[in-house]
Protein backbone atom coordinates (compact mmCIF):
# COMPACT_ATOMS: atom_id res chain seq x y z
CA UNK A 1 0.00 0.00 0.00
CA UNK A 2 1.29 3.44 -0.93
CA UNK A 3 2.18 5.61 2.09
CA UNK A 4 -0.30 8.41 2.68
CA UNK A 5 2.41 11.06 2.51
CA UNK A 6 3.09 10.34 -1.18
CA UNK A 7 1.53 12.60 -3.79
CA UNK A 8 2.45 14.78 -6.76
CA UNK A 9 5.91 16.31 -6.68
CA UNK A 10 4.52 19.84 -7.00
CA UNK A 11 2.68 19.55 -3.64
CA UNK A 12 4.16 20.08 -0.19
CA UNK A 13 3.17 17.93 2.80
CA UNK A 14 2.29 19.50 6.15
CA UNK A 15 2.69 16.70 8.65
CA UNK A 16 0.95 18.60 11.46
CA UNK A 17 -2.28 18.60 9.42
CA UNK A 18 -1.68 15.38 7.40
CA UNK A 19 -2.43 17.49 4.34
CA UNK A 20 -0.87 18.30 0.97
CA UNK A 21 -0.90 21.89 -0.32
CA UNK A 22 0.09 23.59 -3.54
CA UNK A 23 0.40 27.35 -3.80
CA UNK A 24 -0.42 28.56 -7.30
CA UNK A 25 1.36 31.88 -7.61
CA UNK A 26 -0.03 32.52 -11.11
CA UNK A 27 -3.24 34.45 -10.45
CA UNK A 28 -6.53 33.51 -12.10
CA UNK A 29 -10.27 33.90 -11.45
CA UNK A 30 -12.15 31.85 -8.84
CA UNK A 31 -13.82 29.51 -11.34
CA UNK A 32 -10.58 28.58 -13.09
CA UNK A 33 -8.83 28.15 -9.74
CA UNK A 34 -11.52 25.62 -8.83
CA UNK A 35 -11.09 23.84 -12.17
CA UNK A 36 -7.31 23.64 -11.81
CA UNK A 37 -7.50 22.14 -8.33
CA UNK A 38 -10.03 19.56 -9.53
CA UNK A 39 -7.75 18.68 -12.45
CA UNK A 40 -4.95 18.03 -9.99
CA UNK A 41 -7.21 15.69 -8.01
CA UNK A 42 -7.55 18.14 -5.14
CA UNK A 43 -9.86 20.98 -4.09
CA UNK A 44 -9.67 24.73 -3.69
CA UNK A 45 -8.55 25.38 -0.13
CA UNK A 46 -11.11 25.38 2.68
CA UNK A 47 -9.40 26.00 6.06
CA UNK A 48 -10.49 23.64 8.84
CA UNK A 49 -9.11 25.38 11.92
CA UNK A 50 -7.44 28.50 13.25
CA UNK A 51 -4.21 26.52 13.51
CA UNK A 52 -4.36 25.71 9.83
CA UNK A 53 -5.04 29.36 9.04
CA UNK A 54 -1.83 30.30 10.85
CA UNK A 55 0.06 27.71 8.83
CA UNK A 56 -1.41 29.11 5.61
CA UNK A 57 -0.23 32.61 6.52
CA UNK A 58 3.30 31.20 6.51
CA UNK A 59 2.67 29.54 3.14
CA UNK A 60 1.38 32.84 1.76
CA UNK A 61 4.65 34.53 2.69
CA UNK A 62 5.99 32.90 -0.49
CA UNK A 63 3.62 35.00 -2.61
CA UNK A 64 4.88 37.85 -4.72
CA UNK A 65 4.84 41.18 -2.90
CA UNK A 66 1.91 42.60 -4.91
CA UNK A 67 -0.37 39.63 -4.08
CA UNK A 68 -2.59 40.57 -1.16
CA UNK A 69 -4.80 37.48 -0.86
CA UNK A 70 -5.63 34.01 -2.18
CA UNK A 71 -8.91 32.53 -3.34
CA UNK A 72 -10.48 29.91 -1.06
CA UNK A 73 -13.32 27.44 -1.65
CA UNK A 74 -16.16 29.54 -0.24
CA UNK A 75 -18.96 31.39 -2.05
CA UNK A 76 -22.54 32.65 -1.82
CA UNK A 77 -23.44 32.12 -5.48
CA UNK A 78 -26.60 30.15 -4.58
CA UNK A 79 -28.07 32.71 -2.15
CA UNK A 80 -26.74 36.20 -1.36
CA UNK A 81 -25.12 36.28 2.07
CA UNK A 82 -25.39 32.56 2.70
CA UNK A 83 -21.78 31.44 2.32
CA UNK A 84 -21.09 27.78 1.78
CA UNK A 85 -18.08 25.61 0.98
CA UNK A 86 -17.56 23.94 -2.40
CA UNK A 87 -19.23 20.90 -0.84
CA UNK A 88 -22.35 22.97 -0.16
CA UNK A 89 -21.76 23.08 3.61
CA UNK A 90 -22.87 26.33 5.35
CA UNK A 91 -20.11 28.09 7.28
CA UNK A 92 -22.61 29.36 9.85
CA UNK A 93 -21.56 28.19 13.29
CA UNK A 94 -18.06 27.21 12.16
CA UNK A 95 -14.69 28.80 12.86
CA UNK A 96 -14.80 30.34 9.38
CA UNK A 97 -17.65 32.60 10.44
CA UNK A 98 -15.36 34.15 13.08
CA UNK A 99 -12.55 35.29 10.80
CA UNK A 100 -14.19 37.75 8.42
CA UNK A 101 -12.23 40.96 7.93
CA UNK A 102 -13.83 44.02 9.62
CA UNK A 103 -16.89 45.11 7.62
CA UNK A 104 -16.99 41.90 5.57
CA UNK A 105 -18.84 40.37 3.91
CA UNK A 106 -20.34 43.50 2.36
CA UNK A 107 -21.14 42.40 -1.23
CA UNK A 108 -19.90 45.73 -2.58
CA UNK A 109 -21.84 46.79 -5.71
CA UNK A 110 -23.74 43.49 -5.49
CA UNK A 111 -20.95 41.63 -7.26
CA UNK A 112 -18.89 39.97 -4.50
CA UNK A 113 -19.84 36.31 -4.33
CA UNK A 114 -16.47 34.55 -3.89
CA UNK A 115 -14.07 34.62 -0.97
CA UNK A 116 -10.38 35.35 -0.49
CA UNK A 117 -8.08 34.96 2.48
CA UNK A 118 -5.80 37.92 3.11
CA UNK A 119 -2.20 37.75 4.27
CA UNK A 120 -3.54 38.47 7.78
CA UNK A 121 -5.56 35.25 7.68
CA UNK A 122 -8.92 37.01 7.40
CA UNK A 123 -11.74 36.33 4.94
CA UNK A 124 -13.17 38.91 2.56
CA UNK A 125 -15.77 38.66 -0.20
CA UNK A 126 -14.61 39.64 -3.68
CA UNK A 127 -15.92 39.35 -7.27
CA UNK A 128 -15.43 35.84 -8.67
CA UNK A 129 -13.90 37.32 -11.83
CA UNK A 130 -11.15 39.10 -9.90
CA UNK A 131 -7.67 37.64 -10.27
CA UNK A 132 -5.83 36.10 -7.31
CA UNK A 133 -3.35 33.33 -6.56
CA UNK A 134 -4.85 30.27 -4.87
CA UNK A 135 -4.04 27.13 -2.90
CA UNK A 136 -5.14 23.57 -3.69
CA UNK A 137 -5.47 21.06 -0.87
CA UNK A 138 -5.97 17.35 -0.26
CA UNK A 139 -5.83 15.26 2.91
CA UNK A 140 -3.03 12.70 2.90
CA UNK A 141 -5.46 9.83 3.44
CA UNK A 142 -7.52 10.92 0.43
CA UNK A 143 -4.72 10.50 -2.12
CA UNK A 144 -5.09 7.57 -4.52
CA UNK A 145 -2.43 6.03 -6.72
CA UNK A 146 -3.21 4.74 -10.22
CA UNK A 147 -0.80 1.80 -10.63
CA UNK A 148 -1.68 1.09 -14.24
CA UNK A 149 -0.82 4.63 -15.31
CA UNK A 150 1.77 5.34 -12.60
CA UNK A 151 0.11 8.59 -11.55
CA UNK A 152 -2.19 9.99 -8.88
CA UNK A 153 -5.22 10.46 -11.14
CA UNK A 154 -7.51 7.42 -11.09
CA UNK A 155 -9.50 8.85 -14.00
CA UNK A 156 -6.80 7.75 -16.46
CA UNK A 157 -6.98 4.29 -18.07
CA UNK A 158 -4.36 2.53 -20.24
CA UNK A 159 -4.71 2.10 -23.97
CA UNK A 160 -3.50 -1.00 -25.85
CA UNK A 161 -0.43 -2.65 -24.33
CA UNK A 162 1.90 -1.50 -27.14
CA UNK A 163 0.47 2.03 -27.03
CA UNK A 164 2.35 3.27 -23.96
CA UNK A 165 -0.34 5.85 -23.12
CA UNK A 166 -3.16 6.41 -20.66
CA UNK A 167 -6.27 8.43 -21.48
CA UNK A 168 -8.89 10.42 -19.61
CA UNK A 169 -12.17 11.38 -21.25
CA UNK A 170 -13.76 14.66 -20.13
CA UNK A 171 -17.48 14.81 -20.85
CA UNK A 172 -17.97 18.29 -19.36
CA UNK A 173 -17.35 20.66 -22.31
CA UNK A 174 -14.68 23.34 -22.12
CA UNK A 175 -13.05 25.68 -24.59
CA UNK A 176 -9.90 24.34 -26.29
CA UNK A 177 -7.69 26.65 -24.23
CA UNK A 178 -9.29 25.56 -20.94
CA UNK A 179 -9.13 21.90 -22.01
CA UNK A 180 -5.42 22.37 -22.76
CA UNK A 181 -4.90 23.81 -19.28
CA UNK A 182 -6.84 21.03 -17.54
CA UNK A 183 -4.81 18.31 -19.27
CA UNK A 184 -1.61 20.12 -18.33
CA UNK A 185 -2.66 20.34 -14.68
CA UNK A 186 -3.37 16.60 -14.74
CA UNK A 187 0.28 16.19 -15.81
CA UNK A 188 -0.80 15.12 -19.29
CA UNK A 189 -1.77 16.93 -22.49
CA UNK A 190 -4.57 16.97 -25.05
CA UNK A 191 -4.53 13.67 -26.95
CA UNK A 192 -2.56 13.44 -30.20
CA UNK A 193 -3.51 10.84 -32.80
CA UNK A 194 -0.35 9.08 -34.03
CA UNK A 195 -1.87 6.22 -36.07
CA UNK A 196 -5.09 4.88 -37.59
CA UNK A 197 -5.41 2.54 -34.61
CA UNK A 198 -5.12 5.38 -32.11
CA UNK A 199 -7.66 7.46 -34.06
CA UNK A 200 -10.09 4.53 -33.78
CA UNK A 201 -9.44 4.39 -30.05
CA UNK A 202 -10.05 8.14 -29.71
CA UNK A 203 -13.35 8.00 -31.61
CA UNK A 204 -14.50 5.11 -29.41
CA UNK A 205 -14.89 7.59 -26.54
CA UNK A 206 -17.49 9.49 -28.59
CA UNK A 207 -19.13 6.46 -30.15
CA UNK A 208 -19.66 4.72 -26.81
CA UNK A 209 -21.36 7.80 -25.41
CA UNK A 210 -25.12 7.55 -25.63
CA UNK A 211 -26.08 11.15 -24.93
CA UNK A 212 -24.38 14.44 -24.16
CA UNK A 213 -25.52 18.06 -23.98
CA UNK A 214 -22.28 19.58 -25.26
CA UNK A 215 -22.82 22.33 -27.89
CA UNK A 216 -21.45 19.88 -30.47
CA UNK A 217 -21.65 16.29 -29.17
CA UNK A 218 -20.08 14.92 -32.35
CA UNK A 219 -16.55 16.26 -31.86
CA UNK A 220 -13.74 15.73 -29.38
CA UNK A 221 -11.07 18.38 -28.82
CA UNK A 222 -7.54 17.02 -29.30
CA UNK A 223 -3.99 18.32 -29.34
CA UNK A 224 -3.40 20.22 -32.57
CA UNK A 225 -4.09 23.72 -33.88
CA UNK A 226 -2.84 26.42 -36.22
CA UNK A 227 -2.38 28.93 -33.39
CA UNK A 228 1.34 29.32 -34.09
CA UNK A 229 0.94 30.02 -37.84
CA UNK A 230 -2.43 30.31 -39.62
CA UNK A 231 -3.26 27.28 -41.78
CA UNK A 232 -0.10 25.46 -40.65
CA UNK A 233 -1.44 22.63 -38.54
CA UNK A 234 0.83 21.37 -35.77
CA UNK A 235 0.45 19.11 -32.77
CA UNK A 236 1.21 20.37 -29.28
CA UNK A 237 4.68 18.91 -29.75
CA UNK A 238 5.31 21.07 -32.83
CA UNK A 239 5.04 18.24 -35.37
CA UNK A 240 3.05 18.35 -38.58
CA UNK A 241 0.09 16.02 -38.53
CA UNK A 242 1.75 13.87 -41.18
CA UNK A 243 4.90 13.49 -39.11
CA UNK A 244 2.84 12.70 -36.00
CA UNK A 245 1.29 9.81 -37.91
CA UNK A 246 -2.34 10.76 -38.58
CA UNK A 247 -3.69 13.36 -41.04
CA UNK A 248 -7.13 12.19 -42.20
CA UNK A 249 -9.15 15.35 -42.75
CA UNK A 250 -12.86 15.72 -43.28
CA UNK A 251 -14.07 17.76 -46.26
CA UNK A 252 -13.29 21.49 -46.09
CA UNK A 253 -16.61 23.29 -46.52
CA UNK A 254 -15.84 26.56 -44.70
CA UNK A 255 -15.13 29.80 -46.50
CA UNK A 256 -11.97 31.77 -45.73
CA UNK A 257 -13.66 33.85 -43.05
CA UNK A 258 -14.92 30.74 -41.25
CA UNK A 259 -11.56 29.01 -41.58
CA UNK A 260 -9.83 32.04 -40.07
CA UNK A 261 -12.15 31.88 -37.04
CA UNK A 262 -11.52 28.16 -36.48
CA UNK A 263 -8.02 27.72 -35.10
CA UNK A 264 -8.23 24.69 -32.78
CA UNK A 265 -8.22 20.99 -33.55
CA UNK A 266 -10.81 18.29 -33.00
CA UNK A 267 -11.82 14.84 -34.23
CA UNK A 268 -15.26 13.76 -35.41
CA UNK A 269 -17.08 10.51 -34.63
CA UNK A 270 -15.86 9.15 -37.96
CA UNK A 271 -12.21 9.80 -37.09
CA UNK A 272 -11.81 12.77 -39.40
CA UNK A 273 -9.81 15.79 -38.27
CA UNK A 274 -11.50 19.17 -38.30
CA UNK A 275 -11.00 22.70 -37.04
CA UNK A 276 -13.31 24.39 -34.56
CA UNK A 277 -13.55 27.73 -32.79
CA UNK A 278 -11.22 27.74 -29.80
CA UNK A 279 -13.86 29.35 -27.57
CA UNK A 280 -16.59 26.84 -28.43
CA UNK A 281 -16.94 24.37 -25.51
CA UNK A 282 -16.66 20.69 -26.41
CA UNK A 283 -15.75 17.39 -24.82
CA UNK A 284 -12.05 16.59 -24.84
CA UNK A 285 -9.51 13.83 -24.32
CA UNK A 286 -6.31 14.01 -22.29
CA UNK A 287 -3.41 11.57 -22.52
CA UNK A 288 -0.19 10.91 -20.66
CA UNK A 289 2.75 8.61 -21.32
CA UNK A 290 3.06 5.60 -19.04
CA UNK A 291 6.33 5.86 -17.15
CA UNK A 292 7.14 2.29 -16.14
CA UNK A 293 8.28 1.86 -12.55
CA UNK A 294 11.39 -0.27 -12.17
CA UNK A 295 10.00 -3.03 -10.00
CA UNK A 296 9.15 -6.68 -10.36
CA UNK A 297 5.55 -6.26 -11.43
CA UNK A 298 5.95 -3.15 -13.63
CA UNK A 299 5.65 -5.14 -16.83
CA UNK A 300 2.53 -6.87 -15.54
CA UNK A 301 0.93 -3.52 -14.77
CA UNK A 302 1.80 -2.18 -18.22
CA UNK A 303 0.35 -5.16 -20.08
CA UNK A 304 -3.29 -4.25 -20.31
CA UNK A 305 -5.73 -4.64 -23.20
CA UNK A 306 -7.57 -1.94 -25.15
CA UNK A 307 -10.72 -3.05 -23.31
CA UNK A 308 -9.40 -1.24 -20.24
CA UNK A 309 -10.16 2.08 -21.88
CA UNK A 310 -13.57 0.88 -23.05
CA UNK A 311 -14.41 -0.27 -19.53
CA UNK A 312 -13.51 3.19 -18.26
CA UNK A 313 -15.84 4.77 -20.84
CA UNK A 314 -18.70 2.46 -19.92
CA UNK A 315 -18.16 3.11 -16.23
CA UNK A 316 -18.22 6.87 -16.79
CA UNK A 317 -21.41 6.64 -18.83
CA UNK A 318 -23.09 4.47 -16.17
CA UNK A 319 -22.22 6.96 -13.44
Amino acid sequence: MLPAQKFRMDYMYAQAFSTFYRLHDLATDWHQAQQICEAEGTALLIPNSLEEMENLKILMSNLKAHSTAIFVGLHDKFSDGDFVTLKGEPITGTVLELIWAPGSPDNMKGSEHCVVMTRDGLLDDRPCNDIYPFVCKILGNDTKFNKKCNCFDVGYAPGPKDNGKCYKFHMEPLSWHDAYLICQEEEGHLAIATSDEEATLITSFLNNLQENKAPNPNILLIGFSDLMFPFEYRTLKGETLEKAGYALWGPFTDNISEMTAKRCGAMSRTGQLLMTRCDLPAMFLCEMAIVIAKDDDASDEAETSAETVTEAINKTETE
